[in-house]
């Protein structure tokens, strides 16, 4: 059951939250007494955990609200939910989300089973609480996922979504599935000759060069039918539907968002996705997906205000942690600020923590600490490019662990998007000049076991990489450093040992 009290203040009073439960229904069960002051307590610690670690922000780190939930539970079997394989509940659970928001918000409680469903859309002050024992199954069958837009153009509907919603949680230690493997395409490069025969007996179609698998012909074939029709309408967009894979869950305009305590598995792309959204706690959350997953990044925070990301572990075939900004790159405006990373580990993906590709709208005032990075990639990643880059500045990174990154253990990259453009004839950067500009950062108190290369830093020769400071690093590396089109890099102990190899690890 979930953990809720009113806000991050330890004092919170269970009879506040108590007396806020209004408007009973039939479809609805209070909480008994016992549980609910349980609950409260378990909260407090998390308060108490979370404010100690945020006192230590190198930057006045405001609290994040956690959301106000009542504690009146929807039980989904009474709106008709039944566990087991052919049973499609999406009506069921949207109905007890409906009911749940409209009668002044509560708890949609997923018991022990398996639970099939198509995309379900949270509404505010409602927890999605998937009890342990249960799993969310979100169904392979593509015709039960809508295309919604997306500004001029459309995308599809994700597994669970929620816009413009004020207090919405997800909690609970089952797991939610989001059938991602009949969605996501399969990189013959990624995979051994066994493997990749056994995946194409298994069905699917796999694109002319022969490079590439994919579940459905709409996937394999989207990228010919995109680029015959220049002007797509909505009846195009449902011809490359399969290729549109969508965020497993994507939280939109919302304010007052948890997570804690939920596996997530088996995205389509991006698993979870926080983008201009305020006050964001996403607490000991478990994200798994094969490290071979295309484009199924762990966490995406953009354009937020206000997150905290804790004890979270992430095994993915992506950026684990990634941040990005985009807006309108005017001078002094963050559209990303006041981002605690604390405590999280994440496993295999394209990087530990990344910044970028787009930082057009800005971002400033992150903290990075007390993170583990093993077989990622890349450790610490910041990446953009002309026409996608924007200001990035007093980020802090400490206390963090690395072992077996195939790559670079730290990388700043200006070059990380080719678009063509001329960069040795830009102006210097400013307001609407989308050029990358990485500055005013601190990396303290790291070690790297083992890393392909140690530092890798290539800014542009008119926005230099800038005023980066090393403390207390230490990489054990195969390729030295390199470094380029950067002013003011400040070390002060640092060891790096090149021309080391891992014995028996296999880089992927």
């Amino acid at each position: 059951m979930a953990r809720w009290k009113r806000s991050f203040s330890a004092g919170a009073s269970l009879a506040l939250v108590v007396a806020a439960a209004t408007g009973w229904t039939a479809h609805a069960r209070f909480a008994q007494a016992d549980n609910v002051a349980d609950l409260v307590a378990q909260t407090g610690d998390l308060d108490a955990s979370l404010a100690q670690v945020l006192h230590g922000a190198p930057f006045a780190m405001p609290v994040p609200s956690l959301p106000n939930i009542v504690p009146r539970v929807y039980d989904i079997t009474e709106y008709g939910a039944k566990p087991g394989i052919g049973q499609v509940n999406t009506e069921a659970i949207q109905a007890a989300i409906d009911a749940a928001s409209q009668h002044g918000g509560g708890i949609v409680d997923i018991p022990p089973g398996y639970w099939i469903t198509g995309p379900i859309v949270l509404k505010s002050h409602v927890d999605l609480n998937v009890e342990s024992g249960a799993q969310l199954q979100f169904s392979g069958d593509h015709d039960l996922y809508p295309l919604v837009p997306s500004g001029s153009s459309y995308t599809v509907q994700s597994p669970i979504s929620a816009t413009d919603a004020v207090d919405v949680a997800i909690t609970g230690h089952g797991v939610i599935d989001g059938a991602g493997n009949t969605w996501r395409p399969v990189e013959k490069s990624k995979l051994s000759a066994d493997q990749w025969n056994a995946l194409v007996a298994s069905g699917g179609v796999v694109t002319p060069d022969g490079s590439t698998w994919w579940p459905t012909a709409q996937g394999a074939n989207a990228q010919a039918y995109i680029k015959a029709h220049p002007n797509m309408t909505y009846l195009d967009y449902l011809q490359v539907k399969d290729y549109l894979r969508p965020y497993m869950v994507y939280f939109q305009g919302c304010q007052g968002v948890w997570l804690q305590g939920v596996t997530f598995e088996n995205s389509p792309f991006a698993t979870v996705k926080v983008n201009t959204s305020k006050d964001v706690v996403i607490d000991d959350v478990n994200i798994r997906n094969p490290w071979y997953g295309q484009n199924t990044d762990g966490i995406d925070v953009s354009a937020d205000d206000k997150v905290v990301l804790y004890r979270d572990v992430i095994d993915t075939g992506d950026d684990g942690i990634a941040l990005e900004s985009s807006g309108n790159d005017a001078a002094g405006v963050f559209n990303e600020q006041d981002v605690v990373v604390a405590d999280c580990i994440v496993h295999n993906g394209h990087s530990g923590f990344a910044v970028g590709s787009y930082t057009d709208g800005g971002i400033r005032d992150v903290w990075v600490t007390g993170d583990v990075y093993d077989g990622t990639e890349s450790g610490l990643r910041f990446k953009s490019g002309v026409g996608k880059g924007g200001l990035v500045e007093d980020i802090y990174m400490d206390h963090i662990v690395m072992r077996d990154i195939s790559g670079a253990a730290i990388t700043f990259d200006d070059g990380y998007v080719d678009n063509g453009a001329d960069t040795s004839s830009l102006q210097a950067p400013g307001p609407n000049s989308y050029v990358p500009q990485f500055e005013n950062m601190t990396i303290s108190n790291v070690s790297c076991e083992y890393a392909g290369q140690s530092i890798y830093m290539n800014g542009l020769p008119n926005a230099p990489i800038s005023n980066i400071a090393l403390n207390d690093v230490s990489i054990t590396a195969n390729k030295p450093p390199q470094i380029q089109n950067t002013s003011n890099l400040v070390e002060h102990q640092v060891q790096i040992q090149s021309g080391v190899t891992m014995l028996g690890e296999i880089p992927h």
